[in-house]
């Protein structure tokens, strides 16, 4: 039994496969159109979702939708035309004498990917995003293999949007950079919590709810702050734009904000259900400064992330609901990696690099170009590493990644500025070994994914660089089973440097989505200030 799960459509489309037992394949649109703009139709994934399994679209029993409605219902494919937007129509072209489909909520979907991936038998479930489409949050419980509805968060009382407007405000792009208003907050002051903090109220359900006097529609229905933000702020709505000191001082006010709203709102979710675990998704859950929040100062024993938590997720969410529907059973299950994308051939490497006509080495071991890449590596080089199946989400797992020994003199200036030209206040992430990670750290198990942070637990000589506020760190732990060849690479590391540690970053183009194939792969080598690219079993050296 195949089932396709497609995400709401826009931001991050994606498409995830699942056949009766586990996860198959998951993609973003972007990540082949290699354009970070809107997509009602992931049809690139659609088609090669199906390709790299073998299967047609009749191969498939369900199609599973993740709508945007807060009303929406089953329905057959032949009915699929009176749903609202231009999304359905080109979707019923593409779907045209296909499987049954099935839609289902946007936040159930989101929901649905944390609690199912998680591991957990019961659950409070919490999914937090910007909204506009008249919901933007969840709280709900699982307990087995149902999910039940506590609550729900109505737009504009969203988190994901103030968070957004702050981001616009600081000077950055908002649905798309709040990541930066996230890692510039650690270089600032708190100076307007307590603006922000008038900015929700707290209604009888325990949940925020907007100050509509903060709050302006614009002609495209697009929410901004009003001038009442601005006065109470002191900064002008128009130029001059704020200096780095007042962008700082928002973003470090802007997230001390939302850590306290949302621990808030677990306290009171941990006291109403009486579950010992916390279940999270949504774009918002993309800020691993909040989900660090959670597991060092929330009220919950365990917190899980589902680590795609924007709106690709989605896809996963409604692939599982088809499956409970049509089966009775989720096939719930711990999500224990997230290589779930292309894996090209080496014949397929091969043919590009050829057909660029590029000198290459090619390497019939694994350990050969395992021992090769740590030698660069030891002589301060910094190589882009691409093996096996690409990535679902927007971190580099150690599959489509920058890599580079923490311990070269200046690596984080020759990342920042030569290859991702981003600002300085980017911290990097340093991978290690699963077995080993807690003689250096102290993780927790969400930094398997990246979706979290550490601490830094020893002193090492140059990893205390990568620390900020005291001694947080981004730490990735690297398990042999899930990924064997980069395990292989950080302990061939650790036998010539102080310990089995690398610099991890995303290989990508700036401003463009992660690497997938190797003509992504290949253009972007020869663009960027990178020294090596390990492309599967073929070795390109500058």
């Amino acid at each position: 039994m195949n089932i396709l799960g497609i995400s709401t459509p826009g931001h991050d489309a994606s498409v995830a496969l699942f056949d009766a037992e586990s996860v198959q394949s998951a993609l973003e649109e972007e990540k082949l159109s290699r354009l970070r703009q809107p997509s009602h139709v992931p049809r690139l994934a659609l088609q090669r979702c199906l390709q790299e399994n073998h299967l047609k679209l009749s191969d498939c029993r369900s199609i599973a939708l993740a709508e945007r409605s807060n009303t929406a219902k089953n329905t057959k494919n032949h009915n699929l035309k009176r749903s609202n937007g231009a999304h359905h129509e080109h979707l019923l072209f593409l779907l045209r004498g296909g499987p049954r489909v099935t839609r289902f909520n946007h936040h159930l979907c989101h929901g649905a990917s944390a609690y199912y991936t998680s591991g957990f038998e019961s659950s409070v479930i919490l999914t937090l995003d910007e909204g506009m489409h008249a919901q933007s949050g969840l709280l709900a419980t699982g307990e087995g293999d149902e999910i039940r509805s506590l609550e729900i968060l109505k737009y504009p009382d969203s988190l994901g949007w103030f968070y957004s407007r702050v981001a616009e405000l600081a000077g950055f792009r908002p649905n798309g950079d709040e990541g930066k208003l996230q890692w510039l907050s650690k270089d600032g002051e708190p100076e307007y919590l307590d603006v922000f903090r008038r900015l929700f109220r707290w209604k009888s359900n325990g949940l925020p709810s907007l100050d509509r006097r903060f709050f302006t529609l614009t002609e495209e229905r697009r929410g901004l702050f009003s001038p009442k933000l601005y006065r109470e702020l002191g900064l002008s709505a128009r130029r001059p734009e704020p200096t780095n000191e007042q962008r700082a001082n928002l973003a470090r006010s802007a997230q001390d904000y939302l850590e306290e709203v949302v621990l808030q709102i677990a306290a009171i979710a941990r006291s109403r259900a009486g579950l010992q675990n916390l279940c999270v998704a949504g774009g918002v859950f993309l800020n691993v400064l909040l989900v660090r929040a959670l597991e060092q100062r929330g009220p919950f024993a365990s917190v899980y992330v589902q680590p795609a938590a924007g709106n690709a997720g989605t896809a996963l969410g409604a692939a599982y609901l088809s499956r409970k529907k049509i089966t009775g059973h989720s096939g719930r299950a711990p999500l224990r990696d997230l290589a779930l994308g292309p894996q090209p051939s080496s014949q397929e490497m091969k043919a590009v690099l050829d057909n660029c006509k590029i000198t290459y080495r090619y390497f019939s071991g694994e350990e050969q170009i395992v021992d090769e890449v740590a030698q660069l590596l030891q002589r301060d080089k910094i190589v882009a590493w691409c093996q096996g199946r690409s990535e679902f989400g927007h971190r580099a797992l150690g599959h489509r990644s920058l890599l580079a020994s923490p311990f070269s003199e200046y690596v984080v200036e020759n990342i920042n500025q030569f290859i991702k030209h981003r600002e300085e206040f980017h911290p990097f992430a340093l991978s290690v070994p699963a077995e080993r990670a807690a003689e250096f750290f102290d993780v927790s198990p969400n930094c398997r994914f990246m979706a979290s942070l550490g601490n830094l637990r020893k002193p090492v000589s140059g990893l205390d660089r990568f620390a900020f506020q005291g001694n947080t760190i981004r730490v990735h732990t690297v398990e042999r089973e899930t990924n064997p060849t980069f395990w292989k690479l950080l302990h061939k590391c650790g036998e010539s440097a102080a310990a089995p540690i690398l610099v991890n970053t995303s290989f990508n183009l700036f401003g463009e989505p992660l690497v997938t194939d190797p003509r992504d792969a290949v253009r972007s080598f020869y663009c960027a200030g990178v020294d090596a690219l390990a492309l599967g079993p073929f070795l390109l050296v500058k």
